[in-house]
């Protein structure tokens, strides 16, 4: 069983931080009204949005055991089998052609798997990484491709 932890860019710490920053300035901002619906509301939105931005922040992992990849972020998780992962790419960019990012940074790995399915992933020591997919699957295709952006 290996974990290895999500890089995080500085771009993606700045984007939170403007996120939270904005989240309670709102709060700040509704407390001096007298609708205790709409403060309570407020609080209880963004509140829960803060946590749920540190709970990812915190928790972005990826675990390699008995021949699955299991990808989480927060309270997210994805399960992938390694012996369904047929192609990686290298991705470097900030736009990045797949759905499911649990990911923290914008230079990482698109793992394409089944037919159709893709997830994109920035583990911090992505040659490691890499070693130990291989070893499980050795058909696995790698392509180095930087999209710059």
């Amino acid at each position: 069983m290996t974990y290895y932890k999500s890089n995080f860019s500085n771009i993606h710490k700045i984007v939170f931080s403007f996120v939270v920053v904005i989240l309670f300035a709102t709060c700040i901002s509704i407390l001096p009204s007298n609708d205790l619906v709409s403060i309570f509301i407020v609080l209880i939105v963004n509140s829960s949005t803060i946590v749920l931005l540190f709970w990812i922040m915190i928790d972005t992992k990826y675990k390699i055991s008995n021949g699955n990849l299991y990808c989480k972020s927060g309270p997210f998780l994805k399960i992938i089998p390694i012996a369904e992962i047929n192609k990686i790419n290298q991705h470097k960019g900030l736009i990045v052609p797949v759905t499911f990012k649990p990911s923290l940074s914008h230079k990482g790995l698109i793992l394409h798997y089944h037919k159709f399915n893709n997830i994109y992933i920035s583990p911090k020591k992505q040659s490691a990484f890499l070693k130990i997919l291989l070893e499980t699957n050795p058909n696995i295709q790698i392509i180095n491709t930087t999209n710059e952006l």
